[in-house]
């Protein structure tokens, strides 16, 4: 991924895990607030307007949904990273 590419209000998808066939999605979807290493990794802060699990809306489950909040995207992560981890749903 070439966080270049991501700027102020893109909106952006993370995924949890890895997608693949038979096995439903999980990910957060949200407008970049800004580029941070507030916590020492470089980091997307968003605001969260689709939290997902499971293949279902955290509303949808009953458990607490981010949908609202500001969470950090981690840009890279050491271990389970892979292409398409982070996907800029605004320049599809």
């Amino acid at each position: 991924m070439k966080a270049e590419k991501f700027q102020a209000n893109d909106i952006i998808r993370s995924y949890d895990f890895k997608p693949m066939f038979g096995r439903p999605d999980c990910f957060v979807e949200g407008r970049i607030i800004e580029r941070t290493n507030q916590h020492g990794y470089d980091a997307f802060k968003i605001h969260v307007l689709v939290d997902e699990f499971d293949g279902k809306r955290f509303e949808e489950t009953g458990r607490g949904s981010r949908v609202g909040t500001s969470v950090l995207v981690p840009v890279r992560v050491s271990y389970n990273d892979y292409p398409g981890r982070v996907i800029n749903l605004s320049r599809i």
